[in-house]
C-alpha cells in the first residue's frame, strides 16, 4: 500500500494509448482531470501533447494551449506603434474577417477608454502573458520601436514551444536585433500569402487545432494584397517624371472597344509639355481624339492608330500583344511611334484604371511625304525584300536547322512580316500597277501565288506547317525554292526603281 502522504494521478475516464508520445504529458494530474470535464476537446489535446512530447517545456505548452483547444479559438495579441493605428486596425479586421471567429485578436484601439496608468499596463501585461501569437507590426522604416519591443519582451518572457511570434514588417525594414530569427513576414504578396497559409489553411496552426478556414484557399493572393497595400501603400510623396512625351488616358471597356471612335472618346487625364508640342497643343484637351486629330488630317494616314487600338483592346481583354510598329509624321517633320508603356489598376488584378502612352522619336524612319508616291512605294518594297533575303534566306537556308533555328526563323518572319504591314507595303495590284510591262506583271503574280501557297494569314499554308511541325527538310526544301524566286524580284524592283530615278530627276 502507498503511504498516506503520496497522492494519486486521476486517470483520465477517455482511452489514451500507451504507444503515444504524449502520454506522459496526458498523465499529469492537471491535464487528465482537464481531459475528464473537456472530452469534447480530447483529440485536439491528445495531437499536441504528441507535438510537445519531446519539448523540454512540453507540459507547460500544453497547459496554456487547454482553453485555446477548447475552444477553437486561438489567442492573438498585436502590437504596434499609436501612430499606426490605422494599418493595424486594417489589418486585424481583415484577419477577424476572415477567421469565422477562431481568431480573438487583442490590441490597444480596443481598450476601454477609463484604463489608464497602471491597470493599462496590467490589461496589457495579461492580455499578452494569455496569447497563443503575439504579431508585431513595423510599418515605417523611419520608427524607432522601443514600446513595441518591450511589449515583445514581455511575451518573449513566458513564450512557450507551442507559441508563435510573427512580425509583419515593411519591405524596407531589417528585423530588430532582439527578435531576428523570429517569425518574420515582409509585406510582400508571396511572402504574406504564406503568411496566411500558415494561418487559416494548414494543419495545426496552434499545435492540435485544425485549421483555421481551409475554405479561403482560392482567395489567399487577393486577402494578401489586401494586407500589403494596408502595411506598405504607394508612397504619396514620389512624383512621376517622365522621360519622353507622355499621356495617360482613361478608356471605357477596353476590352469591348469596336472601333477607333470608341478610343477617341478616352478621356486624358495628363499629358506633359512634350506630348502636347508633338500634336501643337498649347492646353490639354479633354479627349484623345481631339489630341490626334491634327495628325489624322494632315497625314491621312491611320496605320498607327489602328495599331494603338488593337494593342489597348488586347490589354484591356488580357490578351498578349505585339508592339506597334506604325508611326506618324509631325508638322515639325518629326517621326515618332506610341508605346503603351503600363497600365494601372483598382488593386493588383481589379479594373484597369489607365494606360500611359510614350512616344518615341523614330530617327531611322522614312519621311515619305515630299517623295514621290511610286518612289516611295518601291522604295519600300526593296526594303522589306532587302531583309527577307539577308535575315531569313542567307541566313536560315545554308544551315542545318534545329528546332531553335526553326523558331529563330518564324520569329524573324514575323517580325519582318509585321513590321512590313505596319509601314504600308503595297498589295499585290497596287505592286503591279508599278512596272510598265505584262511580263514584269505576271512574274509578280505568279511570286504572290507561290507566296500564298507557303505562307498565308489562315496558317495553312506549307511554310506554315512546316515551321509549326518543325520539319527542318521541308522547310529547308521551302527556303531554297524561294531564293532564285527573291533574286529575280529585288533585280526587277531594282531596275524599275533606277528607272522612275532617273526620270523623275
Amino acid at each position: 500500500m502507498m503511504g498516506s502522504n503520496q497522492s494519486i494521478n486521476p486517470e483520465p475516464s477517455i482511452a489514451i494509448h500507451p504507444a503515444s508520445p504524449g502520454t506522459q504529458l496526458l498523465r499529469d494530474a492537471e491535464i487528465s482531470s482537464y481531459l475528464n470535464s473537456h472530452q469534447g476537446a480530447a483529440e485536439n489535446i491528445r495531437r499536441a501533447a504528441d507535438l510537445l512530447a519531446n519539448e523540454a517545456d512540453g507540459l507547460k505548452s500544453l497547459r496554456k494551449l487547454l482553453p485555446a483547444l477548447t475552444h477553437k479559438t486561438i489567442n492573438v495579441f498585436f502590437s504596434y506603434k499609436a501612430k499606426d493605428e490605422k494599418t493595424a486596425k486594417a489589418v486585424v479586421d481583415i484577419l477577424r474577417k476572415k477567421s469565422a471567429d477562431k481568431l480573438a485578436i487583442t490590441y490597444q484601439a480596443e481598450f476601454t477608454e477609463n484604463i489608464s496608468g497602471k491597470p493599462w499596463r496590467d490589461k496589457i501585461t495579461t492580455e499578452i502573458c494569455k496569447a497563443n501569437w503575439f504579431i508585431l507590426l513595423l510599418p515605417d522604416p523611419s520608427d524607432d520601436w522601443d514600446w513595441c519591443l518591450f511589449e515583445t519582451g514581455i511575451f518573449e518572457g513566458q513564450q512557450s514551444s507551442a507559441d508563435r511570434l510573427i512580425c509583419l514588417h515593411h519591405p524596407e525594414i531589417a528585423v530588430p536585433d532582439p527578435i531576428e530569427g523570429y517569425h518574420a513576414v515582409a509585406a510582400r504578396p508571396s511572402e504574406v500569402e504564406k503568411f496566411l497559409r500558415m494561418v487559416f489553411i494548414n494543419k495545426d496552426p496552434l499545435y492540435g487545432l485544425d485549421p483555421v478556414n481551409p475554405s479561403l484557399e482560392e482567395n489567399l493572393p487577393e486577402i494578401a494584397n489586401r494586407i500589403v497595400e494596408a502595411i506598405s501603400p504607394p508612397r504619396k510623396n514620389l512624383f512621376k517624371q517622365p522621360l519622353m512625351p507622355w499621356v495617360e488616358i482613361c478608356v471605357e471597356d477596353p476590352h469591348s472597344m469596336i472601333r477607333i471612335e470608341d478610343l477617341n472618346r478616352a478621356v486624358i487625364r495628363y499629358a506633359n509639355k512634350d506630348a502636347l508640342d508633338i500634336f501643337d497643343f498649347l492646353d490639354q484637351p479633354d479627349r484623345w481624339g481631339d489630341l490626334v486629330d491634327v495628325i489624322e488630317k494632315c497625314t491621312n494616314d491611320s496605320r498607327w492608330q489602328n495599331e494603338l487600338f488593337h494593342v489597348i483592346r488586347k490589354i484591356g481583354s488580357g490578351r498578349r500583344f505585339e508592339p506597334i510598329q506604325a508611326v506618324f509624321n509631325t508638322a515639325s517633320d518629326k517621326i515618332y511611334k506610341p508605346v503603351v508603356c503600363a497600365i494601372d489598376r483598382l488593386g493588383r488584378k481589379g479594373k484597369i484604371d489607365s494606360f500611359q502612352i510614350g512616344f518615341i522619336e523614330e530617327v531611322g524612319a522614312i519621311n515619305t511625304a515630299e517623295i514621290p508616291l511610286e518612289l516611295s512605294a518601291l522604295a519600300t518594297t526593296l526594303r522589306y525584300a532587302f531583309r527577307f533575303r539577308w535575315e531569313i534566306l542567307e541566313k536560315f537556308a545554308p544551315l542545318d536547322l534545329d528546332d531553335e533555328d526553326i523558331i529563330a526563323l518564324d520569329n524573324t518572319l514575323q517580325r519582318i512580316e509585321h513590321d512590313a504591314e505596319s509601314r504600308g507595303v503595297s498589295d499585290e495590284e497596287s505592286l503591279k500597277s508599278l512596272f510598265p510591262s505584262k511580263q514584269e506583271t505576271d512574274e509578280i503574280s505568279q511570286m504572290y501565288r507561290v507566296w500564298y501557297r507557303l505562307r498565308n494569314q489562315q496558317g495553312t499554308g506549307e511554310l506554315d506547317i512546316a515551321i509549326r511541325d518543325r520539319d527542318a527538310e521541308k522547310v529547308k526544301v521551302i527556303l531554297n525554292e524561294l531564293t532564285p524566286m527573291n533574286r529575280r524580284f529585288l533585280n526587277m524592283t531594282a531596275e524599275r526603281f533606277g528607272s522612275l530615278v532617273s526620270n523623275t530627276a
